[in-house]
């Protein structure tokens, strides 16, 4: 059987399972931009070029978290059926910024892994 992947510059609906969200009538979706393993690595790379000489656990744990925020931001078109209260959020800084981390990390799952992003993907 061949191995189909995720174009990295497409996007892709993925509904998150969090909290049962794949079975509600109207799911929170996340369109989002595939994460090659090159990619990964990119991020890595930045992530030791300003942790390097870092002694200071709570800094480098400070830039590692905000590079991980900036490769979520970059890598989400947009954001939809996720309330804060009654406002729906549709950034994807806000998003990162308001959701519970259990369903951050799904998300981060699924943009790194195509088998995971299948798992989720919108059907039409």
């Amino acid at each position: 059987m061949a191995i189909i992947s995720f174009d990295p510059d497409g996007v892709t609906d993925y509904v998150p399972a969090y909290g049962g969200n794949r079975d509600s009538e109207s799911p929170c979706v996340v369109g989002l931009r595939f994460v090659p393993y090159s990619r990964i690595q990119h991020y890595s790379r930045i992530i030791s070029a300003k942790t390097k000489g870092n002694t200071d656990p709570s800094k480098v744990t400070e830039i590692t978290q905000g590079i991980q925020r900036r490769q979520f931001v970059e890598n989400i078109e947009d954001v939809s059926g996720y309330f804060v209260g009654s406002k729906e959020v549709k950034e994807a800084g806000e998003f990162y910024d308001t959701a519970d981390t259990d369903l951050i990390l799904e998300v981060i799952q699924a943009m790194e892994s195509s088998q995971k992003l299948t798992e989720g993907q919108r059907k039409n």
